[in-house]
């Protein structure tokens, strides 16, 4: 689907409809700032091409003039941060008389170079910078003006065609105007879907990318392109732009949806933590699918309080088996190994052969330093998964700390038989388990028969 003629902030206009602006308009947009002085009589002369920033602080003034300083270009700073007229067309506000200025601004102007900032100037709204553009700017902007109805044709009558499904046509007239127009955000927005939907991924990406540029507060874009990224396998990007997304609406619940599973995708479960629990307050209701994820994160963060409450909302929605073994994994994680045993005891009482039951409970009970029943829970979950060694490390460091070396010796062996099909890695970090038993058991004949065979494996 394509969109044209999207709303803008802050005026509410569309870019990309007006033309170049005349004398009265450029007098309204600076009132509107507190910029202008006395009306300007008709045929007053307009002999200064400016842009204008207007930012509510003095810090943000001068911070904007760093920023210009360091080599960003004022335009763009005027799209990111003003406040004032005229911000999607970089603050350009034509050929302006001085004399029209109120008496800051036209002090500001008098003391500046053409090509240069003006110092910071108070304004009714705040605080501005003006930049006096060079007649060859000037030239530039106003030729891009000229072109800009033909331009705006072009993105009507090639987002009707993206509609219809004539994307190849579409994508050609969407860039037929983007190049008579760069600055038409809505025809990059556009071209980029346009551009999508043909299989042109990074084309599309780098397409909207450039609509983010020229209009960084727009919400949809960057929530589209977070979601192109996530497909495309780059979270860490994609957590980027819904953080922004996130920023420009923070009562979007897809927003923060999105944002969550960025998180979840990069690594950064704590954050997803926190990103799944605003979601599910923006929904206002308890949703099994939201408090899994956000059990999962909390899981892996790890989060122990939010772990263990994402778990009880969902016994309390899906009650039974699963969510007893829930709670009793968050309040392991949570440090409570008591409380979890009663919730591990009431699910293996629906589901007595649980694997994951039976080695809760032991974990439970190892954790309070009960070891004869932790084993005994251990042994069967052998039983019903003899071919996961896990269980077998688990139960030989259980009958190590019982001081048991020949029981640990048995189960690492049973481990490593287990574990045949498992890496070459792994299996050699058993084996090298395995003789260190030996060793602390003095059989050091066994001990480095086991060494050997762990070289073996490491060979490659």
């Amino acid at each position: 689907m394509m969109c044209a003629g999207r709303p803008r902030p802050p005026d509410g206009v569309p870019y990309g409809i007006r033309g170049a602006l005349g004398l009265a308009a450029i007098v309204a947009a600076l009132v509107s700032v507190g910029l202008a002085a006395d009306p300007v009589p008709a045929g007053a002369p307009r002999d200064t091409a400016i842009r204008v920033l207007v930012v509510k602080t003095e810090a943000e003034a001068r911070e904007a003039i760093g920023m210009f300083t360091a080599g960003m270009t004022f335009d763009r700073i005027v799209r990111e941060r003003s406040i004032g007229p005229e911000r999607e067309r970089g603050g350009y506000l034509g050929r302006v008389d001085p004399a029209t200025l109120s008496p800051a601004a036209r002090a500001a102007v008098a003391r500046t170079r053409s090509g240069r900032l003006t110092p910071v100037f108070p304004t009714d709204g705040g605080f501005g910078v003006i930049q006096i553009l060079t007649d060859q700017e000037e030239q530039e902007l106003e030729a891009k003006l000229r072109k800009e109805p033909e331009a705006l044709a072009l993105l009507q009558e090639g987002t009707d065609l993206g509609k219809r499904g004539d994307l190849d046509r579409a994508v050609a007239l969407l860039q037929r105007a983007v190049e008579l127009n760069p600055l038409l955000a809505d025809a990059h927005f556009n071209l980029a879907v346009g551009w999508w939907h043909l299989g042109r991924h990074e084309a599309a990406i780098t397409a909207l990318r450039e609509a983010i540029r020229l209009q960084p507060k727009d919400f949809d874009a960057h929530l589209l392109l977070g979601g192109w990224l996530s497909q495309r396998g780059r979270p860490e990007e994609a957590v980027a732009h819904f953080e922004r997304a996130a920023a420009l609406d923070m009562n979007s619940l897809e927003a923060w949806r999105m944002l969550a599973r960025a998180y979840d995708a990069a690594g950064r479960a704590r954050a997803a933590v926190g990103a799944y629990r605003q979601a599910l307050g923006l929904l206002g209701r308890d949703d099994p699918a939201l408090l899994e994820a956000l059990l999962a994160a909390a899981m892996r963060a790890p989060d122990g309080p939010a772990a263990v409450e994402a778990a009880r909302k969902l016994r309390g929605i899906r009650p039974g088996y699963e969510g007893f073994v829930a709670v009793g994994d968050a309040l392991l994680l949570n440090g409570d190994a008591e409380a979890a045993v009663q919730e591990y005891r009431k699910a293996l009482g629906l589901a007595p052969a649980s694997v994951r039951g039976q080695v809760g409970l032991a974990t439970a009970f190892a954790r309070l330093g009960q070891r004869e029943p932790a084993t005994q829970h251990l042994l069967a979950a052998i039983r019903l998964d003899p071919a996961n060694p896990q269980h077998y490390q688990t139960l030989s460091r259980l009958y190590e700390e019982m001081g048991r070396l020949d029981l640990a010796i048995v189960a690492q062996r049973d481990g490593v038989a287990a574990a045949s099909g498992a890496p070459a890695a792994t299996r050699a970090a058993m084996v090298d388990q395995l003789a260190a038993l030996y060793e602390r058991a003095e059989m050091r004949r066994e001990a480095e028969q086991e060494r050997r065979r762990a070289k073996a494996l490491r060979e490659p």
